[in-house]
């Protein structure tokens, strides 16, 4: 009997294709099984939490801030700017801290004593928390407003504690 050529063809295909399938499942079952273990140390791995804290606050010297969602970032005045506080608190010789906004919200807590005016331009409205002695207020600023607060409306120093960007 003689042997077929294209049927030996067939065959020999047939052997290749099962030894791929048969490789590929293989190479599958051993990543599986690479990826289910474990390392052996994660204490170096870093934690997954925001803490909200604002980055690098602790170089800042103007103005303390503590706390925010990254969309109020303190800004050079010198440049266009969406929120402008005035302030008479040491370390501002210009008596003016400024902020752009990075988003259509934002919020930011911090700490800016002897604060008598806040500003706002580029299309944003904010609403700002003061201490007033012990007393707390909300003041809102429109869009593109001024607004002054404490001494800069005849009344008793007034510290900024928070910002937060309605519009």
């Amino acid at each position: 009997m003689t042997d077929n050529p294209s049927r030996t063809r067939r065959t020999a295909r047939r052997w290749l294709a099962t030894a791929a399938v048969t490789a590929a499942a293989l190479g599958g079952a051993t990543a599986i099984a690479a990826a289910d273990t474990t390392p052996a140390d994660n204490s170096a791995a870093p934690p997954a939490v925001e803490d909200f804290s604002y980055p690098g606050a602790a170089a800042i010297t103007k103005v303390k801030l503590l706390r925010g969602d990254g969309h109020i970032l303190l800004a050079d005045c010198g440049k266009p700017n969406q929120i402008q506080i005035g302030t008479l608190a040491p370390g501002n010789p210009d008596n003016q801290i400024c902020f752009t906004v990075t988003g259509t919200t934002g919020t930011l807590s911090l700490q800016l004593p002897d604060v008598f005016f806040i500003q706002t331009s580029g299309g944003r409205a904010v609403r700002a928390g003061l201490t007033v002695g012990t007393t707390t207020q909300t003041v809102d600023v429109p869009t593109n407003g001024f607004q002054g607060v404490g001494e800069g409306t005849g009344g008793d120093k007034a510290a900024l504690v928070e910002l937060t960007v309605t519009g």
